[in-house]
């Protein structure tokens, strides 16, 4: 279906509530309604509740049980509008602006972007790495008195891969936070995002010898002084500092509990920049028809 690339469009596309409900109908059914329990074709749409009752079995069927706006109160409008804010803004929303963009209570709109968020996560094996690949580590947080870089007390250690383009520019990239900087952790983030045979450069750390024990090229970069480091690596360094200018500017820091969503965001808008006008369509196909709902009490526990 055709994507609002300006917010007159959208205006104009989703003017009244029954014009969101049928966009949702086209994004969870793009070939016609499809019952849940009997796979039926056919259904009768109830006068008196927004729901479709299949023709067969009789199932009741709901626009948005099974998807992340399962369960909500917020009118579907503002969810469309929160979505395509998101979607069409270069630097995206906080919450707090979200709030007072929609006119919604703070707690709402940080539940809305939440969820939203959740489906823009990376899926197992979406979008994996190929060919030659820079890695890094990266610790976020806010300012901190003492050692700085690996070891660091009070940040957040983070992967960074980015996939170098055959032009030799930067072409998609992942962010992971890991538990520690050693073999295991730095190895299963790479093993969950680049694909194997893949080469990897990274810097001399010992912890990325265990790449070759995985399947991959390694690539070692051995720098005389940590300054050189961004000359070597150049484009995870380019990741890593505008992922912390993003969450400077928009956010003003995050918790290391939500930084993984912060990141999954990120790389997500970061992969798909050059689709920029089609991105409120993805998201919303992938709210309807690929996630599951996410209660607030899930939110806040991850």
């Amino acid at each position: 279906m055709k994507a609002p690339e300006t917010l007159m469009e959208f205006m104009d596309m989703y003017q009244t509530e029954e014009d969101c409900r049928q966009s949702l109908f086209e994004h969870r059914w793009p070939d016609g309604f499809s019952c849940p329990r009997c796979s039926c074709d056919r259904a009768y749409r109830l006068k008196t509740r927004p729901l479709f009752e299949c023709a067969r079995c009789g199932y009741q069927a709901s626009l948005t049980a099974g998807t992340i706006l399962q369960g909500a109160r917020v009118e579907l409008r503002k969810w469309f509008l929160a979505i395509y804010l998101l979607a069409a803004t270069k630097k995206t929303l906080s919450s707090a602006e979200l709030a007072r963009q929609l006119g919604i209570a703070p707690q709402t709109a940080w539940t809305m972007r939440r969820k939203i968020m959740h489906a823009m996560s990376r899926r197992e094996d979406e979008l994996l790495l190929l060919g030659l690949v820079e890695m890094d580590e990266a610790y976020v947080g806010g300012r901190k008195p003492g050692k700085r870089g690996r070891g660091a007390e009070g940040k957040t250690p983070v992967a960074v891969m980015a996939e170098r383009s055959p032009a030799g520019g930067l072409s998609l990239a992942h962010m992971q936070v890991v538990e520690r900087v050693n073999g295991l952790c730095l190895g299963e983030a790479a093993a969950a995002a680049v694909a194997p045979g893949s080469t990897i450069l990274t810097d001399g750390w010992g912890a990325y010898r265990r790449l070759s024990q995985l399947g991959y090229h390694h690539a070692p970069v051995v720098q005389g002084n940590p300054e050189n480091a961004a000359e070597l690596l150049p484009w995870v360094h380019v990741v890593i500092s505008n992922f912390k200018r993003w969450i400077l500017d928009v956010f003003h820091g995050v918790s290391p509990k939500h930084l993984q969503s912060y990141l999954d965001e990120f790389c997500y808008r970061l992969n798909r920049r050059r689709e920029r006008t089609d991105l409120f369509r993805r998201i919303l196909n992938r709210c309807v028809r690929y996630t599951e709902p996410t209660t607030y009490a899930q939110l806040t526990a991850s």
